[in-house]
């Protein structure tokens, strides 16, 4: 049912060697839709709001470098898994090293990275707030 190997292949559904109508793709899909709604909530809080305080003319804004590292990477990663399932491999585990996806995906967050802390520094400074 569904088109096979997509996103709405439902086959993997069956019961599997232990009954288990879990199977490893159902889980990646899992974890990659628990990734974009973590995705919306800390970019909420650690974007959205600072900037709505910034354009409220708050007189002090908060807002952690740390969040630039988690929020692309909650996006890049929950879009891999929610789309890719168990398909994709980004990691060797017996080797704990990342594969050629792997790599790509944390280059593609590094981006997101740079870029969305740059637009936030420039819009910052665009509506008069200094960091430091």
């Amino acid at each position: 049912m569904g088109i096979p190997g997509s996103l709405f292949s439902f086959n993997s559904l069956s019961n599997g060697k232990n009954g288990d109508v879990m199977t490893a793709d159902v889980k990646y899909r899992l974890g990659g839709l628990l990734c974009l709604i973590a995705f919306v909530g800390f970019g909420w809080w650690g974007i959205w709001l600072p900037l709505q305080a910034a354009q409220a003319h708050a007189a002090e804004v908060r807002y952690s470098l740390k969040i630039f590292v988690l929020v692309p990477a909650l996006l890049v990663f929950g879009l891999f898994f929610l789309i890719g399932g168990a398909r994709w491999s980004y990691r060797d585990a017996e080797n704990r090293k990342l594969t050629a996806a792997g790599w790509a995906l944390m280059a593609v967050v590094a981006v997101i990275s740079g870029l969305s802390f740059w637009w936030l520094q420039h819009t910052f400074a665009a509506l008069g707030y200094t960091s430091g």
